[in-house]
């Protein structure tokens, strides 16, 4: 019982991003005086290497979490002012294809929760983010002992360490992966009632984070940005029957939040061949439009600044249509 509750302690404080802060759905839309001045953001477009093996795994997310870095540092250098945000693709220390060299989940899945972040192996990319007064996002395999459940977890880490942890609810992922839409009330029970999809306040805006295919669910970005959500970040590998960018404009258009994608460009294997990924890291505006974009072969970031009276704009020009009119639609959700 004492576990379970110190659980809930610290989802609520991701959740709410500070001691006694309002859940963002309760939070009124910030006047254009209080919000933070506009600053840039990045997205990623990097490759990844494949750990060959169970033995390499330890080596392999070294080599990764280095290079994790030196992007943070080579886009820190390159722009100014330095981006508050980085997005990284999907799964940027372990890759999306470990299985297919035989690595289990049991070894790659970490416990975000345990531990402060900066006391494991996410700590160099936390340093970073010390350094640069940055957050950064990507995804990770994510244990959790005392239900024996695995996720693909997407999450934030920052300054002060780790900022936000949504797993993936119901899009495709590895075997082993647990979905929360089927164990949604287990979930929330162990974790808090505003843990499935949580949004947190920080001092770039409130952020909210998903992975890969959730973006294909239009809900999903509606309930983040009804719970308040002003940037959604979104850590991805894109697959090219999927018409990413005519999605991720939509988000942008019709829930009128900032999308910053990653996606990854290559994914490298231990003899040399490679898997390119498809799409493009894109940041999309609340109006829809397409402000920065690093696609194909095309690697290194793309930075575009983020200014959030721009939302607020968006829905006074396109509210009308674009808002729901939640009294027709809500028997259709309640069935």
């Amino acid at each position: 019982m004492q576990r379970r509750n110190l659980l809930k302690s610290v989802s609520a404080l991701l959740a709410l991003g500070l001691p006694g802060a309002r859940t963002a759905a309760q939070t009124p839309a910030p006047s254009s005086s209080s919000l933070p001045p506009p600053f840039n953001a990045a997205v990623m477009r990097v490759p990844v290497l494949v750990p060959p093996s169970a033995d390499a795994l330890a080596d392999v997310r070294r080599r990764n979490s280095e290079a994790m870095v030196a992007a943070i540092e080579d886009v820190m250098r390159k722009t100014r002012p330095k981006p508050r945000i980085v997005v990284f693709p999907v799964l940027q220390y372990t890759s999306a294809r470990r299985a297919v060299s035989g690595v289990p989940m049991s070894m790659v899945a970490v416990d975000l929760i345990s531990k402060p972040l900066d006391q494991g192996i996410f700590a160099p990319v936390i340093e970073a983010c010390r350094r640069h007064d940055c957050y950064v996002a990507t995804s990770t395999q994510e244990k959790v002992p005392q239900k024996d459940w695995f996720f693909h977890t997407g999450f934030i880490m920052g300054p002060e360490g780790l900022v936000l942890r949504s797993p993936k609810a119901q899009a495709q992922s590895a075997p082993a992966v647990a979905y929360l839409r089927d164990i949604a009330d287990e979930y929330k029970s162990l974790f808090g009632e505003d843990s499935i999809m949580p949004v947190v306040q920080t001092p770039v805006g409130r952020l909210a984070c998903f992975v890969e295919g959730e973006a294909e669910v239009l809900e999903a970005s509606r309930l983040l940005a009804s719970k308040g959500a002003e940037i959604i970040l979104h850590t991805s590998l894109e697959h090219p029957v999927i018409p990413w960018q005519a999605l991720k404009q939509a988000i942008g258009f019709q829930c009128h939040v900032f999308l910053l994608t990653a996606a990854t460009s290559r994914m490298i294997y231990a003899d040399g061949k490679e898997d390119l990924g498809g799409g493009a890291s894109t940041i999309v505006g609340p109006d829809g439009s397409i402000l920065a974009a690093k696609g194909g072969r095309e690697e290194g970031f793309a930075v575009a600044q983020i200014d959030l009276a721009a939302i607020e704009a968006a829905r006074k020009q396109f509210g009308r249509n674009t808002v729901p009119a939640w009294s027709l639609y809500k028997d259709l959700y309640s069935r």
